[in-house]
């Protein structure tokens, strides 16, 4: 049945591309009364779907992992397909299970969130979809922001109940989950459907909005850069630690020791004329997509005010040092060559706040169309770290390695990976990875006090007002 289904819809899809249409399908899967279809094919046929007829309405070809991986190479990519390979299996959410941190950056801006829910005007029934769309951008395998998505589900509803008077359980909700077409679509959906528990950095068990009842998930491959969603449609978008990705790589930092252009005090003008263009873009496309009234919260890395940036703060040892240390290990030892080295370069740029404004304010589109309710600065240390300074943590030295580094590896070992000569085998790269990875670990092992990423985002607040 799977499989039949598949076939029919590629042909569907394939004879409209044909046409001249635009199609993009987005999968809708639902649980009722804890009722679950075949998780594994629900799971298998969701990511077929999405990426399969994608394909076919561009005219493309749905890249396997290992096309995904060589992308990273190519100077360019469609919606930021390809800047960051996920690392790990698709459907165990190693994302979620390393990256900590992000619990911390998101608890740091729901309230914002919830406030600007109770602040926006809310469409009245018969206008548009009768139900409330929230978009997360950039979603990565969706466990981090999922708590928040709990969270905004219930704020909507009890809006509903003030205005409308209504059993809010019936005020129904869809979830948009964005990301590049190479994404973790099978762990979006398992952490999404409440099939893969999450916590958070401390434990705690994380809520799925499923348990909530009259929630519907979908999910779309198109690229945060381009327009994802039809026009007024959505009424709430989110994006966290997301959108420094770019668009197109200009490898700017091959060929020096800075692997990123925020260890610059002037940036590269490739990187900084791309983030610009990139931004502009993200902005018009949200423009776009915003109900009018509706809300989009960005928090973004950021290089603030004082000079930080992830991972090189005020507290501890910089992350990037460790980095270069760890990798010119490589050299030393006869691992890797001078060119290669060198040749890290980040295809990612941390705005400025001046930035992040000029985006908006010198682009008349974006302005008519978009308003600035609030951008901050904020800094959330690293809770690895922070746990096991304080004592919360009964770890080794070694044992503290182990469990911190991998935080830093989720986005960065494909951008590491790369750098490696063309010539050499898949397996000849990742041993010399899995070096450079026991390179860090030993690194922090030597003093763990000292050793964490520390978060620098900005926090920004949109309104559409057209």
């Amino acid at each position: 049945w799977v499989a039949e289904r598949k076939r029919l819809t590629e042909t569907k899809y394939l004879k409209k591309a044909s046409a001249g249409f635009h199609t993009i399908l987005h999968t809708t899967l639902r649980i009722d009364d804890g009722t679950f279809i075949n998780n594994c094919n629900v799971m298998k046929f969701s990511a077929l779907i999405v990426l399969s007829t994608l394909s076919a309405s561009r005219g493309m070809v749905a890249p396997t992992a290992d096309a995904a991986a060589k992308s990273c190479s190519t100077t360019s990519a469609a919606g930021g397909t390809g800047a960051h390979v996920p690392v790990g299996k698709d459907g165990e959410g190693e994302y979620t299970a390393s990256t900590k941190g992000c619990f911390d950056v998101i608890d740091t801006a729901t309230p914002l969130v919830l406030d600007q829910i109770r602040k926006q005007p809310l469409r009245p029934f018969g206008v548009g979809s009768p139900a409330y769309h929230i978009a997360d951008y950039g979603t990565a395998d969706a466990g981090t922001s999922l708590g928040l998505m709990s969270k905004m589900v219930q704020a909507v509803r009890d809006r509903h109940d003030e205005e409308e008077e209504t059993n809010s359980e019936k005020k129904e909700v869809v979830i948009h989950y964005e990301d590049q077409l190479t994404n973790e679509w099978r762990s979006v959906f398992n952490h999404a459907l409440g099939i893969k528990s999450v916590s958070d950095a401390y434990g705690r068990p994380v809520p799925d909005p499923y348990a909530l009842t009259n929630v519907y998930v979908e999910a779309c491959g198109v690229g945060f850069h381009n327009q994802c969603y039809p026009s007024g449609s959505i009424d709430f978008g989110v994006s966290f630690t997301a959108m420094h990705w770019l668009s197109r790589f200009p490898s700017s930092m091959r060929g020096s020791e800075d692997v990123h252009a925020a260890r610059r005090d002037e940036p590269p003008s490739p990187e900084r004329e791309r983030a610009a263009s990139d931004w502009r873009a993200i902005l018009r496309a949200r423009a776009a997509e915003l109900a009018p009234g509706g809300r989009f919260v960005c928090v973004n890395f950021c290089k603030d005010s004082e000079g930080r940036f992830l991972g090189q703060t005020d507290v501890g040892a910089s992350m990037w040092d460790s980095f270069r240390t760890s990798w010119d290990g490589l050299a030393r030892d006869g691992l890797i060559d001078e060119e290669e080295r060198l040749g890290v370069s980040f295809p990612n740029y941390y705005r400025t706040r001046d930035e992040f404004l000029e985006g908006i304010e010198g682009d008349e589109e974006i302005s008519r169309r978009l308003k600035v309710v609030s951008i901050e600065e904020r800094v959330v240390r690293c809770p690895y770290r922070e746990l096991y300074n304080s004592g919360g943590s009964d770890r080794s030295p070694r044992e503290y390695a182990e469990w911190f580094v991998p935080t830093t590896k989720t986005w960065s070992h494909s951008t590491f990976k790369d750098g490696l000569r063309s010539d050499r085998s898949e397996e000849e790269k990742e041993g010399i990875m899995a070096q450079f990875w026991e390179n860090y670990v030993s690194l922090v092992a030597e003093n763990p006090e000292v050793h964490g990423m520390d978060y620098v985002h900005a926090y920004i607040v949109f309104e559409k007002i057209e």
